[in-house]
Parts: structure tokens; sequence; C-alpha cells
């Protein structure tokens, strides 16, 4: 009975550990390019030669656990392998709200670092606030680094480029997974290694392994209503979220596009799995760990969520994440050497219509223009270093992420890394997923991000937690979107 309590303790930790992780985790030869609102913009990669002395740097950004590890290492790396640039990097919190809140308190006085590390989110408020250098004109007028470009995951600059400007100069990128229980797969007579790979699948699934009583599991499938998880099932399915070609046909989106069939159908599908008994739904905050306790206690067999905490995840459970870690960066305190008795699968996220589509998330570095020129230029100069083959496979190897580097992968290094270790071999199916994404539809482009995720995530609470009425709920949200986007664009055309 000790043993069965004291599991039941660290598996509790092994949840807390995926949920902080995940948190700060939920996609030419001219030296001149065009900003968001027409006017030319310039790079000045030369003024770092021009310098006097080193020119020192900060970087804004809310990594946690092994990505912040890593940062901190390849910083150091680039510090010591050169005299012109001095980086320093400072956490501004363990999510990506508390460093959003924290940029835009920066932003009436233009008091940002050379380099900030918001999520997949901020690419449209990025182009419009007037207070970042564009990718696009960095390139241009470097182009040497266009070989860096070239060898990006065709998704990566399809995701972050707007009118033809790619904004963002270097990536961190996670997707969505589905972790099983490979165990309650098996009782239920379902092969663990040919996952779910739609909606519709992970239902019958559900459903075979209540059927086969596996003890202890009551429902299934766990969700966590969280709203990125429909929004990328729509991309997935070639659904747009707003309208103007979901945002990119070089205006703003002016309308929701939420009420469609498409939503109406998922969310169908999710509520009827509840009521049958399949599906325990929890709710979408952030802080919630509901769906990974029922996991980690073995009381549900499968759930959804970012591959942001993997190798974090896959080392414990593998005894290889030292504890004094996981207490330092999230406050979990387990015994060194752990090693919990769960065998975890891990699958491309299923789709509407086919696993492993939907849309690229993480962290996403910009460059901004409050800075002097020589803190520009050294911001780029450390953008180059980032995207490197090395530093690329090291972001892999050791910081719980997928290259953006098609080189990287093909690494010997990184290869071995692939298959040596458990979160080697889920981030491997991570990176499958994100060099799979249709390039021709790689996700919305809004301007009110937040807003519009807490009318999805409102939406998602009061059909799959409140058992109200699909239809209604889903006119209320399209309307919501619908009025923040109108008061999006009138405040960026009263600032223009």
């Amino acid at each position: 009975m000790q043993r069965s309590g004291t599991t039941r303790r660290y598996r509790r930790g092994i949840a807390a550990v995926l949920t902080a992780v995940m948190v700060a985790a939920s996609c030419g030869g001219s030296d001149a390019t065009s900003s968001a609102d027409g006017g030319e913009v310039t790079c000045p990669v030369e003024a770092l030669e021009q310098a006097d002395g080193p020119v020192e740097i900060t970087v804004w950004h809310s990594y946690v656990a092994l990505a912040k590890r890593t940062l901190e290492s390849l910083a150091d790396q680039y510090n010591s392998s050169q005299d012109q640039v001095k980086v320093t990097v400072e956490s501004q919190g363990v999510g990506p709200q508390e460093l959003h809140r924290k940029i835009e308190q920066a932003a009436p006085d233009r008091s940002l670092p050379a380099l900030v590390v918001p999520d997949d989110t901020k690419t449209r408020w990025i182009a419009d606030s007037g207070l970042f250098l564009p990718a696009e004109a960095c390139f241009e007028a470097d182009p040497a680094a266009e070989k860096i470009r070239e060898d990006f995951l065709p998704i990566v600059p399809a995701s972050y480029t707007i009118d033809d400007q790619l904004w963002p100069a270097a990536f961190t990128t996670y997707t969505a997974l589905i972790y099983l229980n490979r165990e309650h797969f098996q009782a239920a007579g379902l092969d663990p290694d040919d996952p779910p790979e739609t909606i519709d699948e992970m239902i019958t699934a559900a459903r075979a392994i209540k059927a086969a009583n596996v003890p202890g599991v009551d429902r299934p499938m766990v969700f966590k209503a969280q709203a990125f998880l429909l929004e990328w099932w729509l991309s997935g399915a070639g659904q747009e979220l707003v309208n103007e070609d979901n945002g990119r046909s070089g205006t703003w989106a002016t309308e929701s596009k939420f009420d469609n069939p498409v939503t109406r159908n998922i969310l169908t599908t999710l509520q009827e799995a509840k009521t049958e008994g399949l599906l325990d739904v929890t709710p979408g905050a952030e802080a919630n760990a509901d769906h990974l306790l029922a996991m980690a206690g073995r009381q549900s067999s499968f759930v959804v969520d970012s591959s942001a905490a993997a190798s974090t995840v896959a080392g414990v459970i593998e005894g290889t994440v030292a504890a004094e870690d996981l207490k330092a960066d999230l406050g979990v305190e387990l015994p060194p050497g752990l090693q919990l008795d769960l065998d975890i699968g891990v699958g491309p996220y299923p789709g509407v219509e086919e696993a492993g589509r939907g849309q690229v998330g993480g962290q996403v570095w910009y460059m901004t223009n409050t800075v002097p020129d020589e803190q520009q230029a050294a911001a780029w100069d450390f953008m180059k270093f980032l995207n490197s083959i090395d530093s690329q496979v090291q972001w892999g190897v050791d910081g719980s992420t997928a290259p953006v580097s098609k080189a990287a992968a093909e690494d010997p290094r990184l290869q071995e890394a692939w298959t040596s270790s458990l979160g080697g071999r889920w981030q491997k199916v991570a990176y499958e997923v994100l060099a799979g994404i249709n390039t021709d539809f790689p996700g919305p482009v809004i301007g009110p991000y937040d807003q519009v995720r807490q009318a999805i995530k409102k939406c998602m609470d009061q059909v799959l937690l409140d058992d109200e009425p699909v239809d209604e709920a889903v006119k209320e949200a399209d309307a919501t979107i619908t009025a923040a986007l109108e008061s999006y664009n009138e405040d960026v055309e009263a600032s223009g």
C-alpha cells in the first residue's frame, strides 16, 4: 500500500512538471524592405563593424527547464566565441503572458531590449506596432545569410510572413501530440504503435478501452479545453478562423469565420463523447493540471497537448532529468533518480480528417528597432548564431524542441539523440509533424489574438464543461471575435 501511495504522489509530480513546461509552452540584394505600413525599413548589419568596443544586448524570454538552460548555454558559447557582442538573457516569467505584459509595458516609451521572444500569437501585433525590425530586411542586407533562410523548414517562414515579409529572425518550434498509455491500448486490443489519427478514431479508441474495463479507467480520454487545440483542428481541416485569407490577404481581418460547420461538428462530437462517458473535460486555465493528473494516475488513457514538455517528461520517466533542476525551474520536488512505472507513447496530433496537420507553436525571436544601430546589428549576428546547424542541433538534443533547420535534422548528433532516448523519439515525432504541415494553410494572423482565444475558450467551456447548446455558444464566440477585430483595427488606424 505504501508503494502505491508513493507512486501516486510521484505521478502527481510528473503531471505538475508537464503542466509547468507546457504553460511556458500552447506555430534580394537590397538592404531595404517595406514595413507593415509601406515605409522603407533598413537593417544596419554593418553597424557592428563600426562600433567602438563590445556591443551589449539583452534578450527578454520566458523559457523554462531544459529550454531555458539550453538558451543560457548557447548565449555563453556565443559570448566566448567572439569579442564584438555580449548577450545577456533575462527571464521575464514562466509563461508567455508574463512576457507579453512586460513587452506591452515597455512599448509606450520604447524601452524594449534588442531582442524579445514572445509566443507565436504576436506576429500581427509586432508588425503593426512599429517597434520591431523585420528579419526580411536583414536577410536582404546580408546575402550571405540567405542559406540560413533556405534551410528553414518551409512551414516556419510561411507561418510568420505577412505581405511577403518575414518578421521573426529565429524560432523555437512546438506542435501538438497525442500522449497515450500503451498498456491501456494493448488491454483493449488496440495497437499503441498505431495511435488514433482523427477525432473520430480517438472516440472509437476510447469506446474500445471503456468496453475492455481497464482497471481504474472511467473515461478513457481526458481533454483540457484549451483554445489552441480547437484552433489547430480548424487549421488542419483548412478552415479559416477569420476572413481576409485568415488575415494573410494583405489587409487586416475584419470578420470572424469561427461559426462554420467544422467548428460545430468538432464541438458536437466532443460533447456527445462526454455524454457517452468516454471523455472527461477539464478547464483550460493555464494552472489546471487535472488532465495530466488523470493520465499520471492511470485514470485516463490518452490526452492531446503540446510537444513542449516532451523531453522533460520523458527525462523524468527515465530518471535522466535531475530533481534539483526541476525544483529550481518549476517548483516541483521529486527525489533523485526517480523512474515512473508508466509506459507512455506518443503520436501526431489527431485531426479532423488526418493526423499531423494544424499549426506551428512556440516562442519566436523578434529584433526591436528601439535600440541603436549597433545593437540591432549585434542582435542580427546573434540570430545567425542561433540559426546555425550546431545551435539547432543543441536545441534539439538539449532543449526539448524540434529544429527549424533541415540540415540540423539530418545531423548525426541529432539523429542519434532521436533514437537513444524516450524524449528523443518523441521529439522526432514532433519534427516529422512540423515538416508535414501544409505551407499553403499555416494558420491565422490575428491582431487581437488574446481576445480571440479568450472567446474560443469561453465557447469551449460553455459546450464542454457546462453542456450548453453548441449553436448558441458558437454564435456568441463568433460575434465576440468580430468585435475584437473591429476594435483592434480601429485602434491601429487611429495610432497610424
